[in-house]
């Protein structure tokens, strides 16, 4: 069989590798709800538990520009993936903090190994926007399969539950992988880990600093919009139902964004749908009334959606910092700090003023991201003048 990410055994392979890789955060209102629902933890140890993954995603995934091109990636997915496997199933039943900290940070290192070497691999392509776009659907068709099924199986097992769902699914990217996982098609260069830190500059940094303190926004309403629901008086079930709905139509997000980019301009495009995203924030802060269940089904769709959206024009920015395309591998590593700061920062805010407290870290965090993703717009047109003024004078 060719080892090559073109072959479509291999790129399934990857895809499901990749889909496991974002798997804690895009169930991640099910997992909070899960340790909510057990009240064993507070509230803010629920918030470091939600952080946890990340953490070790984090470590593995941001160090990966240093070692993805040197190991051999089967093996190294393979024990990646199986360490993720293994935390899950230590994490069975566990009702220390500490000791399910601990192994919630490992699993995340084995996950962050795994999913840096997939998103290599998807880079490899022939067509990497296809592979990327692909990534994409299967991130999506597991999150929405996931919002039917694991609170499910979490009304049986409890949060034991949730563990369950994952490990099916590890499970069959183990198989896909010991079968049609590719090699690595590019050699290392040796001067491109030294080069990356020329290009950490004022723009580059703004850049970073934007999408860390748009997804800490995110990921703290995300975390606990599964309990903004059941807040509402919505049951678990009908909330998990509307997430997954609201997940499944989200994948069109990312769909629109290109067309809707060039129409519009991208300036246009970031600070609308982040307006709408703060808008739909603000909605919750109500108690919803009697239409509590249009509301929420309202609010929590329209708020997948437009972070669906936002996310290539993020990705985007860090595209355009560099021309060579090394910057963009730090956009992941951007996702995962933001996402470990929002969760604790939201439980601390949920013990102090409740939900209340938990959108309005949302709305003011990414409000504050719109201002400097325009502001990188602005910087990003104000460039090319400046490089074209530069060469007329020479």
């Amino acid at each position: 069989m060719p080892r090559t990410p073109d072959h479509w055994p291999n790129l399934a392979s990857l895809l499901l590798v990749s889909m496991m890789g974002a798997a804690i955060l895009t169930l991640l209102p099910l997992w909070v709800g899960g340790l909510s629902e057990n009240q064993l933890f507070s509230a803010q140890q629920i918030g470091w538990l939600a952080a946890a993954d990340v953490i070790g995603i984090f470590a593995s995934s941001a160090s990966a520009i240093v070692w993805v091109r040197r190991v051999p990636w089967r093996p190294a997915v393979i024990g990646g993936l199986t360490l993720f496997l293994l935390g899950n199933l230590l994490s069975l039943s566990c009702d220390n903090f500490a000791q399910l900290m601990a192994i919630r940070i490992i699993s995340g290192l084995g996950c962050g190994t795994a999913y840096a070497i997939a998103l290599a691999g998807l880079g490899d392509h022939r067509r990497p926007e296809l592979a990327f776009g692909l990534m994409v659907s299967a991130q999506v068709a597991f999150g929405t399969i996931g919002f039917f099924a694991a609170p499910r199986l979490m009304a049986i097992w409890q949060v034991d539950g949730f563990f369950h769902y994952l490990n099916g699914w590890l499970l069959l990217a183990l198989l896909s992988c010991a079968l049609a996982f590719p090699h690595s098609q590019k050699q290392r260069n040796a001067g491109d880990t030294g080069a990356l830190a020329l290009l950490l500059n004022r723009r580059a940094l703004l850049v970073f600093a934007t999408t860390v303190v748009y997804y800490c926004g995110v990921s703290a309403v995300w975390a606990y919009l599964e309990r903004i629901g059941v807040h509402l008086g919505l049951d678990s079930a009908r909330v998990g139902d509307l997430l997954g709905i609201g997940f499944a139509i989200s994948g069109a997000g990312s769909l629109a964004t290109p067309s809707l980019a060039r129409r519009c301009g991208r300036s246009v495009a970031l600070g609308a749908s982040i307006a709408l995203q703060v808008l739909t924030m603000a909605l919750l802060l109500g108690d919803g009334g009697g239409h509590a269940l249009v509301l929420y089904a309202t609010a929590s769709i329209v708020f997948q959606f437009f972070w669906s959206f936002t996310i290539p024009l993020l990705m985007e920015q860090f595209n355009r910092v560099d021309a060579s395309g090394r910057f963009i591998v730090l956009c992941a590593s951007a996702f995962k700090v933001g996402e470990i700061l929002g969760p604790p920062l939201a439980a601390a805010l949920l013990q102090r003023a409740g939900f209340a407290g938990v959108l309005a870290l949302g709305i003011g965090a990414i409000s504050l991201a719109m201002a400097m993703g325009l502001r990188s717009e602005r910087g990003a047109r104000e460039r090319p003048a400046a490089d074209t003024a530069a060469v007329s004078g020479a």
